[in-house]
């Protein structure tokens, strides 16, 4: 395979990812100002969830200690910006 397919490769990802979070910061910001019976919430919800689920229980825990806001997104997006990181030093290491 040719390091501009892998280049590709990397770039399509790394778009996902960026798309993924963007998602994320515009349902973060739904949860304060549209309802969540709302259409737009309603696929946000179902598509992100997965995503957000992981980051949920470790923000209950926090909630639990005393912490009083969800920071399931904010987990998520810096995972998200790890792994970008990470794929990019990955790709500077093969190539």
């Amino acid at each position: 395979m040719g390091s501009a397919v892998v280049y590709q490769i990397f770039l399509g990802i790394n778009r996902f990812l960026s798309v993924l979070e963007v998602l994320l910061i515009i349902y973060a910001l739904m949860t304060w100002f549209v309802r969540p019976d709302s259409p737009v919430y309603q696929f946000l919800y179902r598509f992100l969830n997965p995503v957000i689920a992981p980051f949920r229980r470790i923000s209950r825990k926090l909630i639990e200690r005393g912490l009083m806001i969800d920071i399931s997104v904010i987990l998520a997006v810096l995972a998200i910006r790890v792994v970008q990181s990470l794929l990019w030093r990955l790709y500077a290491l093969i190539f």
